[in-house]
C-alpha cells in the first residue's frame, strides 16, 4: 500500500442504518485502499490477519485486535479475507461528555481486546440485526459504554498521530465541527492553507465545493432533528445555521418543501 495515494471519501449513506448507527459483520476479501469518512469507526477482527495502515503508520493486525478510527484519520488494509464486526457512529449522536472524550482521541489499534469488550460488540450486532423498539437508544448507550471502558484513564493506549496532510485534517475537522461556525477563512488559517489552494484540493478530494459539503452536513443533521420532533428554530441553530429565514429558504430550494412541511410529511408517513 502506498501512503502517497490520496484517500477517497467514504460515505456512510451507502449502508443501511438505524438512525446514524451501523453495525455489521464485514469481510475484507482483498486489499482495501486508503479512505477517510465522516464517522467514527470500530473494527473488531474476528478472523484473519493483515496490515492496517492509518495515517503514516502500519500495524500488523490479527484475530482479537480492535481498530478505532476517527474522522480526522484515513486508513486502509492489506489483507486476504479479513473478517470483522464493524461499528460506525457519530459524536453528535452521543452525550456531550462522550463527545468531548472522542475529540481528544486519535486512531489506534488495541491488541487482544478484552473479552468483555468483545461481548459488547456481539451484543451491538444483535441489537442492530433485531432492530426492535428503542434500538437506536440501545446502540447509543452501549457504544458509549464501550468508549468509556476502552478509553477512560487508558493512557497506555497509543494513538497514531495524524499524517501531515492538511487537506485530510481539514476534512476531518469539518466532519466533527460542522455545527460550529466554520468558514473558508477560518479553515485556511487553522490549517495554514491558502483559501484558493484549499478550495481546489478540497473539491478534488470530495467531488464538491467546500460550501456544498458543509451545507450537506448541516442539512442532513437538521432533517434528523426535525424528524425527531425538534422545533424548526432549534434544528436550525443546533445544525450550525444562524438565521431561520435563510435556513427555511435554502431548505425549500434544496428539498422542495419548507422545514415545517417536512415535519408534517414525516408525521403523516
Amino acid at each position: 500500500m502506498k501512503n502517497k495515494t490520496l484517500p477517497y471519501i467514504c460515505n456512510q449513506n451507502e449502508y443501511s442504518k438505524i438512525g446514524d448507527f451501523l453495525v455489521c459483520r464485514n469481510i475484507v476479501p482483498k486489499d482495501y485502499p486508503l479512505h477517510q469518512h465522516d464517522f467514527y469507526e470500530f473494527e473488531y477482527i474476528t478472523d484473519g490477519e493483515g496490515i492496517h495502515t492509518v495515517n503514516d503508520k502500519s500495524y500488523e493486525i490479527k484475530k482479537g485486535d480492535l481498530i478505532f478510527i476517527t474522522p480526522m484519520d484515513f486508513h486502509g488494509f492489506e489483507t486476504k479475507n479479513l473478517k470483522t464486526v464493524t461499528c460506525h457512529f457519530y459524536a453528535k449522536d452521543l452525550s456531550p461528555e462522550i463527545s468531548e472524550m472522542l475529540s481528544k482521541l486519535g486512531a489506534c489499534v488495541i491488541k487482544n481486546a478484552d473479552n468483555k469488550i468483545v461481548e459488547k460488540f456481539e451484543y451491538l450486532l444483535k441489537i442492530f440485526e433485531a432492530d426492535g423498539n428503542y434500538a437506536e437508544l440501545q446502540l447509543k448507550n452501549l457504544t458509549e459504554l464501550i468508549i468509556i471502558e476502552l478509553f477512560e484513564n487508558k493512557a497506555e493506549i497509543k494513538h497514531s498521530a495524524p499524517l501531515n496532510d492538511n487537506i485530510s485534517q481539514a476534512i476531518g475537522y469539518i466532519n466533527i465541527n460542522f455545527k460550529s461556525e466554520i468558514t473558508l477563512d477560518t479553515i485556511s488559517k487553522k490549517f495554514h492553507i491558502s483559501p484558493s489552494y484549499f478550495s481546489r484540493e478540497f473539491k478534488k478530494r470530495t467531488g464538491v465545493c467546500f460550501n456544498t459539503y458543509l451545507a450537506d452536513k448541516r442539512f442532513t443533521y437538521a432533517k434528523k432533528l426535525l424528524k425527531n420532533g425538534n422545533r424548526v428554530i432549534d434544528a436550525c441553530l443546533e445544525s450550525g445555521f444562524g438565521c431561520v429565514r435563510n435556513f427555511t429558504k435554502r431548505f425549500k430550494k434544496l428539498y422542495g418543501i419548507t422545514p415545517t412541511e417536512y415535519v408534517k410529511q414525516q408525521n403523516n408517513s
